[in-house]
């Protein structure tokens, strides 16, 4: 006796295997989903390229995105952004790659991953000197240079914090190449005197006439450093100045620097060992950028000193400033502007006559 068996039809195999690939997309959609956005599993952010999901009891982070840009100055200030809207909306901070593990501490387990399809994308829209209120609501991917303060964590300050061989290599540099000693109020002037864009454009050298050039940052005149080291001998007798400069032979050659009391360092140095001097020092002279900005920021600004920056730095009529720039927003406001209009007293200015 022989038994009939009922053999698929090439129809219906088709039609199985259709349906077992539909169910297994519904299931990788739904995984992915919820990694990140609802609870149940957990994404695991290592400094690694590949971000797994497991299985997890515990709320799953939102998770805020950047790609770096720019240089020192302006990743710091991406940085501190970066971890200031991340830690206000509740979320995870996560950037393209670390940048600042070899200079500063605790940076070195920064979450590093690239940008995941589903984040939310949310720019500046070249406001890039401007607070925003970014909202995150899910995973979200930041856009912008998020040059201001506002955006910040209050403890900010314990979280960017330059390594310890670095300030070591700072105080020897002052006590042994420039013999300052501590005893002396010591006032860092930050020039930079290379002009580039924030599109990424060539780099080249200001002019020592403003109207050669076409620089959204302007370079000081010669007024506003004899305004401002005159404040600053006024405000604190003794001090010595301390020049640090991406060009130290333009500053050797400049006759409102030629003083007794002023150090101007040729020294080829690291741009870390530079901001390192700049937050060494008591008190903090600005002219124009971002890498003055931290090295006074984790200085003088800090510790109560007195920083004193350029109130024309930025020409509001320059296409990459108009209506992208909030002072306010970019300064502390317990830092002194100085314009070439400031207001000294006779005593003042004869000590800032070269």
């Amino acid at each position: 006796m022989t038994r009939n068996v009922n053999v698929p039809s090439n129809d219906i195999l088709v039609v199985c295997f259709a349906l077992i690939i539909i169910c297994c997309n519904i299931l990788i959609f739904s995984i992915l989903q919820s990694c990140g956005t609802r609870e149940g599993y957990a994404c695991e952010l290592p400094m690694t390229r590949s971000v797994p999901c497991v299985k997890s009891r515990l709320p799953i982070p939102r998770v805020v995105f950047h790609t770096f840009k720019g240089r020192l100055g302006n990743q710091l200030f991406q940085y501190a952004a970066i971890l200031g809207i991340a830690n206000r909306s509740g979320a995870l901070a996560c950037f393209d790659h670390n940048p600042l593990s070899t200079m500063f501490e605790d940076t070195k387990m920064m979450c590093v991953r690239p940008t995941p399809w589903n984040a939310v994308r949310r720019s500046e829209n070249n406001r890039y000197a401007t607070y925003l209120d970014f909202q995150v609501e899910g995973n979200t991917e930041i856009v912008g240079f998020l040059q201001s303060h506002r955006y910040f964590s209050k403890n900010i300050v314990r979280e960017v914090k330059i390594k310890q061989r670095f300030q070591s290599e700072a105080r020897i540099f002052m006590s042994r190449v420039i013999n300052v000693t501590t005893h002396r109020p010591r006032v860092a002037i930050h020039i930079r005197q290379q002009h580039g864009t924030n599109e990424g454009g060539p780099w080249h050298w200001l002019s020592d006439d403003p109207s050669e050039n076409d620089a959204y940052l302007q370079l000081p005149s010669k007024s506003f450093f004899e305004h401002a080291m005159a404040r600053a001998r006024q405000l604190h007798p003794g001090a010595i100045f301390v020049v640090l400069s991406d060009n130290p032979q333009w500053c050797v050659k400049q006759s409102f620097l030629q003083h007794m009391d002023v150090h101007i360092v040729t020294l080829p140095n690291t741009p870390i060992l530079d901001m390192a001097l700049i937050a060494e020092c008591d008190h903090v002279i600005l002219t124009r950028g971002s890498f003055g900005w931290w090295g006074a920021f984790l200085g003088a600004g800090a510790r109560g000193g007195l920083v004193l920056y350029n109130a024309d730095e930025f020409d509001m009529q320059h296409p990459t400033n108009a209506g992208h720039v909030v002072v306010s927003d970019y300064y502390p406001e317990h830092w002194v502007a100085i314009s070439v209009t400031s207001k000294l007293s006779a005593a003042a200015v004869w000590y800032a006559l070269p």
